[in-house]
């Protein structure tokens, strides 16, 4: 899948819009391999927070990484959403169960880059719509105007403001000229290409929690000579063995 980054002449704007077919239908895949069903539409939520973060992320550099984790008090759920630039890798996965209340929604946002950056914040939003609370965390937590855009069937958009940005247009243009905007033929800045999957694997993650399991192996794995582990960004388990785990 493509993402294409134009700039929007005479308005100082950043317009990121992509067709999410291909991811949408490799979560689905992965679903179904995993077993894992969502109810009460989370899917649909988990998609959408896919598409905003992907989107996101293709208006930041190449070598940032991006993680939002979306904490939904009514519901009594946590999506969570990674999108790596280096490797083109978007996945995520929706937590039901033991879900701590916290009084509200929030978006909590968490960037990592070269040598050593990494950046968190948390905005707090209202409802259900994932699309509003990401852009009310562009105003929040990156200091500038941004909009996102749903424009029918798996194709999303954002529209997000530069420097000496013609906020008044920005805050008030529709569907129809975005959609105009993304089809208008001029060529793109730049293309990014993502597609879903994590690319964990049974070795990275025995050596992320080896460190913290050395000192009780004979007690953790008993008489198995396996355990089982999930991945904590996309949920898959991996059976793990003992030498995998020790020194």
């Amino acid at each position: 899948m493509s993402v294409a980054c134009r700039f929007v002449r005479g308005r100082n704007a950043l317009l990121c819009a992509a067709d999410f077919g291909p991811v949408f239908m490799d979560f689905y895949l992965y679903l179904g391999q995993t077993g894992v069903v969502l109810a009460r539409g989370m899917d649909e939520q988990l998609k959408t927070l896919l598409a905003a973060l992907t989107l996101h992320a293709a208006a930041q550099p190449r070598t940032f990484t991006c993680a939002w984790t979306v904490h939904l008090e009514e519901a009594g759920v946590n999506l969570f959403a990674v999108t790596e630039n280096p490797t083109g890798l978007v996945t995520g996965q929706a937590f039901e169960r033991q879900v701590r209340a916290v009084g509200g929604n929030i978006l909590h946002a968490e960037t990592a880059g070269p040598r050593g950056l990494r950046r968190r914040s948390s905005v707090e939003f209202a409802g259900g719509d994932l699309l509003a609370a990401a852009s009310s965390y562009y105003t929040a937590s990156e200091q500038r105007g941004a909009r996102y855009f749903h424009l029918g069937g798996d194709i999303f958009a954002l529209l997000a403001a530069q420097p000496d940005a013609d906020l008044d247009w920005l805050q008030s243009a529709g569907e129809g000229e975005i959609r105009s905007l993304c089809g208008d033929g001029q060529p793109a800045l730049e293309t990014r290409v993502y597609r879903f999957g994590c690319g964990c694997t049974a070795e990275k993650i025995a050596a992320a929690i080896a460190p913290a399991l050395r000192g009780d192996l004979d007690g953790i794995f008993g008489g198995d000579t396996h355990i089982r582990v999930s991945c904590p960004r996309c949920g898959v388990r991996h059976e793990l063995e003992k030498s995998q785990l020790a020194p």
